[in-house]
């Protein structure tokens, strides 16, 4: 049976009346109450303290607001950077905590300011707690003894730890090379090496000539050997119509989870002064705000002297061969071309004629540890 149109009507009109028969919800979705994390992905896990902390917030930040960001570790109080970005380079945080593995949590919120800049009040919730858990990045594993080099089985027969082994090589190569000169040896330096070991055990008085180059390359052949894990860095620098260039190695010690910066052809490692933290070449290149000091791997006194003339390398670098270069703008004027390597610029003489295979990553000042 057919319902007669006006009785329908008449119990849709009751219907309403009563609440019991209501219009669809608007399908808009209420506004934000915080800012949402979106990466790392909550509960991620990290080795390398180089990450990024991001949002997002819809309505976008008003007049006088700003991020407040807050990092803490289940052991220490939290630390807040404020921000007009969306995201957070916060390897400075995570390496003031000391913490070589372990769990980090993380927030966001926005805050209102006064004209002056304090804290006004809360301009939306706190975020949910994201986590981020740190793992210790493992050795690499060594190759077996009866494969490894004559040297390298010395070294792996002694008890070291992995900080004592990674200077020990260094000074193992500073006693049985000199600098004066680049003679011609195998892409791997092994046969430089095997003439080290003679000289070392009073077989022959002959030391290999090694330039910065070899002797950084020969270490990095040993340490790879005893499970080490090193790589070349290629420095480059403005010398008055020249690019002069210098190579170091940077050496991961698992003992303390750091990258450590080891000139092998002058022969010292660098370390911050107030900290006395060994450091990498990243915070060499970038950071002016730690002062510097060299060590020498015979013991000698460690003094601002020591590295002074080497420092001014740290301009623009890169890892290996490779043709991503990371410069100072503020050391390196990328546009400048030089007579002495027949009027081109950085990237031409990177890449050997071709310079849009050369890619750059500038920044001017971290605050890393």
């Amino acid at each position: 049976m057919i319902a007669h149109p006006q009785r329908l009507l008449g119990k849709i009109v009751i219907l309403l009346a009563l609440g019991l028969f209501a219009p669809a919800a608007s399908s808009q979705s209420p506004p934000p109450i915080a800012p949402m994390p979106t990466s790392p992905a909550n509960g991620s896990e990290f080795v390398d303290s180089d990450i990024w902390l991001r949002w997002s917030w819809s309505p976008g930040l008003a007049e006088q607001q700003l991020y407040a960001l807050r990092i803490w570790t289940e052991d220490r109080p939290h630390q807040e950077i404020w921000t007009e970005d969306y995201e957070v380079r916060v390897k400075p945080i995570i390496d003031s905590f000391g913490s070589d593995f372990g769990r980090f949590f993380w927030q966001v919120a926005i805050v209102n300011r006064k004209v002056d800049g304090y804290f006004a009040s809360m301009g939306s919730d706190w975020s949910e707690i994201f986590e981020l858990q740190r793992l210790r990045r493992e050795r690499i594993p060594a190759i077996p003894r009866d494969q490894m080099s004559p040297a390298a089985q010395i070294f792996a027969d002694q008890d070291l730890s992995a900080s004592q082994l990674i200077d020990a090589v260094h000074l193992f190569i500073h006693k049985n090379s000199v600098t004066n000169e680049q003679l011609q040896y195998a892409p791997d330096y092994s046969d430089a090496i095997d003439l080290m070991l003679s000289h070392a055990q009073g077989e022959s008085s002959e030391r290999p000539r090694l330039l910065c180059d070899g002797r950084s390359t020969a270490m990095l052949t040993i340490l790879k050997e005893l499970g080490i894990e090193s790589r070349l860095v290629f420095l480059y620098k403005d010398d008055g119509g020249w690019i002069s260039q210098h190579t170091v190695l940077e050496v991961f010690n698992p003992d303390t989870q750091y990258w450590q910066t080891h000139d092998v052809g002058s022969d010292f490692y660098y370390i911050a002064l107030e900290s006395g933290i060994r450091v990498n070449v990243e915070s060499l290149l970038f950071d002016a705000s730690v002062r510097i000091i060299g060590c020498p791997i015979d013991g000698s006194p460690c003094s601002a002297q020591v590295s002074a003339d080497w420092l001014s390398y740290f301009e623009a670098l890169r890892y290996g061969h490779t043709y991503e270069v990371w410069v100072n703008p503020d050391r390196f004027d990328l546009s400048t071309r030089f007579a002495g390597q027949a009027g081109r610029n950085l990237a031409e003489f990177i890449g050997d004629g071709a310079p849009r295979r050369v890619t750059f990553r500038l920044d001017s000042w971290l605050d890393s540890r």
